[in-house]
């Protein structure tokens, strides 16, 4: 059976009460529109991970070493019997296996990461590394045990540049921002019918308790005067591989992004080269860090009573699983070896990322569940595949908070990923159209290095989702986030037939 999404449209009913007509959209098995282009599928996936790493989690008094030489010895061919490997403790209380020493180096060198595709392999490394990781789970002794996968940022097209420059009136850009406005039957300079309906909310917004919002993503561009005497709380860099990382170490204190651009074949053969994309700032521009009434590019969703940690977890060629998971749980507040401790714990943790994992792996389904114990929730983008959303972490995983994208319509952007996972539609735009004639393509406008720029994807509609949350949560102060998603789900509005 296939059920009709529902649309964030956000009021001030929502904001104050979550209560009345509103307008962020509940999608929970909406196949795309009528001829809508492939943006992607499962048959064209490309998975990288890291080769000879397995993240495992060992039952309560197993001896680590003992399990992985049992499980290595199945494999004399692929695995040297004595060899040491390198036990990396994570938050979550699993443990990233580093078992370079001990494997036999019969793998492709071509590429840096080891590559994957649904339905076969590409490095002749995977086959061992797959058997080694099926004797481990077939070990009493052992909870799980995965591949070390990158995932990726959500985000389909990025066209528009919009650069600097102070102009009158007040937030000059706003006039673009049409996911922000009114939400109307019909387009106008005032309202669409994908629009959320923010100002509503400002017009009786009180905080009552500072929200802390966490962008887990590539980190935060510090350097924009939109972003100049923002909210904005000590992150983290928990990107440990230097050569993703581009800043020239691991992790450290820093969150600033630098950079995620690509030369051709870098990442594997056959990678196109990508310019970098700042998508961390263009992001949290949407949940709210761009500055409002400063006279100055375009306005955040949030007024005063919301704070911001930038967690950075993705650079060059994506973000490593044990990356990403450590710096889900530590935005949380949860401790994670070697890192001090988040003095700013979040209540909401948006993660504009993914990637087609058959599933939702166990590794980040461990974390999330964690962090939803501490209180907090993970908001996540659907995927851009135009496929079902249920194959993809951490869209996939159940206790995640899942986004799917909308136009400007309101209805299901046709590159979106869609299923029975997805709880929520949200504007993510789509920059192959200008319905509302403002010379710009519907796509959703935001901060980048230098500027601004109109990106589309659920990626940007994720973010507007963990704005109307964390409103939601700063002014009633006496709500849990689950009692903000409940009412978030039961007062958004059935989506567009458009």
């Amino acid at each position: 059976m296939t059920f009709k999404p529902r649309l964030l449209a956000l009021v001030a009913g929502m904001a104050l009460a979550i209560a009345g007509s509103g307008a962020i959209a509940q999608i929970i098995n909406s196949a795309p529109q009528p001829g809508a282009p492939a943006f992607g599928s499962q048959s064209d996936q490309v998975r990288l991970y890291h080769r000879n790493q397995v993240i495992v989690k060992f039952a309560d008094g197993a001896d680590p070493e003992a399990v992985l030489e049992a499980a290595m010895a199945g494999d004399r061919e692929s695995y040297r019997a004595g060899a040491a490997f390198d036990l990396v403790p994570q938050g979550t209380g699993a443990t990233l296996v580093d078992l370079s020493a001990a494997a036999v180096q019969i793998e492709s060198t071509q590429s840096r990461y080891g590559i994957e595709r649904p339905g076969g392999t590409e490095s002749t490394g995977t086959v061992p590394l797959d058997q080694l990781i099926d004797r481990l789970n077939a070990d009493p002794r052992v909870e799980y045990a995965q591949k070390n996968y990158l995932l990726h940022a959500f985000q389909a097209d990025l066209i528009n540049d919009i650069l600097g420059g102070r102009k009158a009136p007040n937030d000059p850009y706003y006039e673009f921002q049409w996911h922000l406005k009114k939400h109307g039957t019909a387009l106008s300079a005032e309202a669409a019918p994908g629009a959320v309906n923010f100002p509503a909310a400002w017009d009786k917004f009180t905080p009552q308790r500072n929200v802390v919002v966490a962008v887990v993503d590539t980190g935060q561009v510090f350097a924009h005067d939109d972003v100049a005497g923002a909210n904005l709380l000590p992150g983290y860099d928990f990107v440990s591989d230097p050569f993703s990382s581009n800043d020239g170490d691991g992790r450290d204190a820093d969150p600033t992004d630098a950079g995620d651009g690509t030369a051709a074949d870098e990442c594997f053969p056959g990678s196109t080269a990508l310019d970098s994309t700042w998508h961390g700032s263009h992001v949290s521009g949407i949940a709210g860090l761009a500055a409002t009434n400063n006279d100055l590019g375009i306005a955040g969703p949030l007024p005063s009573g919301v704070s911001f940690v930038p967690v950075r977890v993705l650079g060059k060629c994506g973000g490593s699983f044990n990356d990403i998971v450590d710096g889900m749980l530590w935005a949380a507040g949860i401790d994670v070896p070697g890192v001090p401790a988040n003095p700013n714990p979040a209540l909401v943790i948006n993660m504009s990322l993914g990637g087609y994992t058959e599933g939702c792996l166990p590794a980040i389904a461990d974390a999330i569940a964690q962090v939803r114990a501490k209180g907090a929730v993970v908001v996540v983008a659907a995927g851009n595949e135009a496929d079902d959303s249920q194959f993809y972490s951490p869209a996939g995983c159940s206790e995640a908070f899942t986004v799917a994208a909308s136009d400007i319509m309101g209805a299901l952007s046709p590159y979106s990923n869609y299923g029975p996972k997805v709880d929520i539609l949200s504007p993510g735009g789509d920059t192959s159209v200008d319905l509302n004639g403002d010379s710009y393509a519907d796509g959703i406008l935001s901060i980048v290095d230098g500027g601004y720029s109109f990106y589309q994807g659920t990626s940007m509609a994720s973010p507007l989702v963990a704005a109307a949350l964390a409103l939601a949560l700063a002014n009633n102060p006496g709500w849990t986030v689950d009692d903000a998603t409940s009412r978030m789900t039961a007062a958004a509005m059935p989506r567009s037939a458009a």
